[in-house]
């Protein structure tokens, strides 16, 4: 039946679009054959105001034609993203299959059969070591951190930069790579999407829609960094290097230039010994409580902005230093400069970390840290001449613009940032200070840490002037001289633990062992002092001095025990606690010594004495601390050697025979 003439009469009668829209449209008559009972539904649609049959007619047509889809075609799509899924897990299965398959082969093939003798000791060694493994296991499996797919990734990237390196070719290539390997580093454990290499090489067309690895949680101070690689050698150094450097020189200056000014400052204002420890410890107390929201905000906004803007508050309070009438403007203008110069040392290392090579980042590091210590040396000799020439307040209009060239320097000077940073904190998991300080290796190292570099930093920074001064007999121009040869101690020790600690780690010898022996060492120096061995003084100070830059090995330690992606903010904590003995050891020991009356000027020995002997007994409770798993293995060593042969026997069976990592008869684990 022919419609024809039905649908051209209502066109004009019920299509209700605007005149305008028709004008822009072109349009056609169609004539079409409809059923019985097509055609009634039809007349029953359109029999309503403003509902024309050609209107019905142009959207079912457009339905029909260009079709939502089914959900049948949605779930064939999600069941194809499953199938893709389940093929990477079986990848990945395979691959660990692979892995324990090859270990073993390699472990019963090259190691030789234990004497019955060692076995027993074997067996708790590895007790010990599976430990380890466990937590290291556990650790990656939380930070949802594969080592495999780390390792691949890296490796890719090492064989990228060689080809770039022979052929001079890709360029373009990079920024994508960096972004690789850096997603590598978070992969989800349960639900990591298919590669699209793993697609490529099915080759199966069903595959249609897989979720493409994505750029989104990666951390964007590493993307920041990435376009910026290339840039040359001397350029990092002149925009990047050297800036921060000279920040974190400010900062050494900073901290240490009280053991120069102290002495004029009690004369003019009539500190005691208490009020010099408290105006010297100031800068520590707020160095310290500023370390954790700087550690965020360099992650938040990086170490150009932060650093820079922090500086400048170190300009005002040295300013305020400067120009200051009593001991409360003091205190407000040294407090002020401490909060200027907090971020001097990790914004630094952060920016290292971000514009160079990862095989240089530990030497440069260690130049940084060695430039920066610098500093002290400043503090001494060169200070004290200037205070002859110019005193005290003009030296701080020096520090003043100083500070400030320094700020500007960062700032224009250091490449800016692309803006991720953004999102940086919200789009990585949040580490909360409770998950660092519980963590048993954090607890482990922070104490003999602390105890012994806080309180090198505040023997060296304030007290060793006043010991040479009250104890040894020093006069002013001697103490200088050896607050100088003090001062290039620890800019010469930062460079030679480094050194040290990697020719050991070679050897096998770990980082723990070092700073738990320079830490003895430390101890051993400041009893010397106590017990006033008849030794030059240069000796135990020299000691003492160098100890404070056994950063170099801590931070190396912490590298060591947590994951790259937290290591910073560890570091942050540790570097809390460093300083906050400091404060507490700097002040508590002006508190002690003032409770002897000074005898012409100069307090007795016995007040250097108690004080230090104090500090000295918390340190060898951090030592005792830190060597109990030592003591441990020790002690089951000790009873294994007195062992009875039966036990012995009785482990031979079941080495042969039962599962070695599995409780059983007659053994403890």
């Amino acid at each position: 039946m022919q419609q024809l003439a039905g649908l051209d009469a209502q066109v004009d009668r019920v299509d209700v679009r605007p005149s305008r829209q028709r004008k822009t449209s072109a349009r056609r008559k169609v004539t079409v054959r409809l059923s019985e009972s097509v055609c009634g539904r039809l007349d029953v649609a359109t029999d309503r105001p403003g509902v024309g049959k050609s209107m019905l007619v142009e959207a079912a047509l457009e339905h029909f034609l260009n079709p939502v889809p089914s959900v049948e075609a949605l779930l064939r799509e999600r069941l194809d993203d499953m199938h893709a899924r389940f093929d990477h897990l079986d990848r990945n299965m395979r691959m660990i299959a692979e892995t324990v398959a090859l270990h073993a082969r390699y472990h019963l093939t090259v190691v030789p059969p234990l004497p019955e003798s060692q076995q027993r000791e074997a067996l708790l060694l590895g007790d010990e070591r599976f430990k380890v493994l466990a937590e290291q296991v556990d650790c990656r499996v939380r930070e949802e951190r594969p080592l495999i797919q780390e390792t691949i990734a890296r490796l890719n990237s090492s064989e990228h930069e060689e080809l770039k390196r022979d052929t001079g070719v890709g360029p373009n290539l990079e920024p994508a790579r960096k972004v690789a390997n850096t997603a590598s580093e978070r992969v989800d454990l349960k639900r990591t999407p298919p590669a699209a290499s793993v697609k490529a090489g099915r080759g199966n067309p069903s595959f249609a829609h897989h979720p493409k690895p994505t750029t989104d949680g990666i951390k964007p101070a590493k993307l920041e960094a990435a376009p910026d690689k290339a840039l040359s050698t001397w350029r990092l150094i002149l925009s990047v290097f050297l800036p921060f450097a000279a920040g974190y020189y400010l900062s050494f200056l900073f901290r240490t230039i009280n053991a120069s000014i102290s002495p004029v400052l009690a004369s003019d204002f009539g500190l005691g010994a208490a009020e010099t420890g408290l105006l010297a410890s100031v800068y520590f107390l707020v160095f310290a409580g500023a370390q954790i929201p700087i550690g965020l905000l360099l992650d938040r906004y990086g170490p150009r902005r932060v650093q820079s803007v922090l500086l400048v508050i170190a300009v005002g309070g040295a300013t305020l230093f400067g120009n200051a009438d009593s001991l409360a403007e003091l205190l407000v203008g040294r407090a002020m400069i401490g909060l200027g110069v907090a971020a001097s040392l990790m914004a630094g290392l952060k920016a290292i970390v971000l514009w160079f090579p990862r095989d240089r980042v530990a030497f440069v590091n260690g130049g940084m840290i060695m430039l920066g210590s610098l500093g002290a040396v400043t503090a001494t000799a060169p200070t004290d001449w200037l205070l002859n020439q110019i005193g005290w307040r003009s030296l701080f209009e020096v520090l003043t613009i100083a500070t400030l060239a320094t700020a500007g320097l960062i700032y224009f000077a250091v490449p800016k940032a692309d803006g991720s940073f953004n999102n940086s904190v919200s789009s990585g998991k949040l580490l909360t200070l409770r998950s660092i300080f519980s963590d048993p290796r954090f607890v482990r190292i922070a104490p003999l840490s602390a105890t012994c570099i806080g309180s090198s930093w505040a023997m060296h920074s304030l007290w060793a002037a006043s010991w040479l001064a009250d104890v040894e007999g020093f006069d002013r121009q001697a103490v200088i001289d050896q607050l100088f040869a003090m001062a290039v101690g620890i800019s010469l020790g930062a460079l030679f633990l480094g050194t040290l600690a990697d020719r050991l780690r070679k050897r096998g010898v770990g980082t723990e062992v070092l700073l738990a022996a320079f830490g003895a060492l430390f101890m051993v120096a400041e009893l010397a002092l106590i017990l006033r061995v008849p030794l030059p003084s240069i000796m135990p100070w020299s000691v003492v001095s160098v100890v404070g830059a056994a950063t170099v090995l801590s931070y190396a330690i912490i590298a060591d025990h947590f994951p790259i992606e937290i290591a910073a903010r560890a570091n942050s904590a540790l570097n809390l606690l460093h300083f906050g003995w400091a404060f507490a050891v700097q002040y508590g020991v002006g508190l002690i010594v003032g409770h002897w009356a000074p005898q012409d000027g100069h307090y007795p020995v016995a007040a250097y004495q108690a004080a230090f002997g104090i500090s000295l007994a918390l340190q060898a409770a951090a030592l005792a601390w830190f060597i109990v798993p030592w003591l441990r293995i020790l002690a089951r060593k000790l009873c294994v050697s007195f062992a009875a042969p039966v036990e012995e026997a009785a482990f031979v069976a079941l080495t042969a025979e039962g599962p070695v990592l599995e409780p059983s008869q007659g053994v403890d684990w």
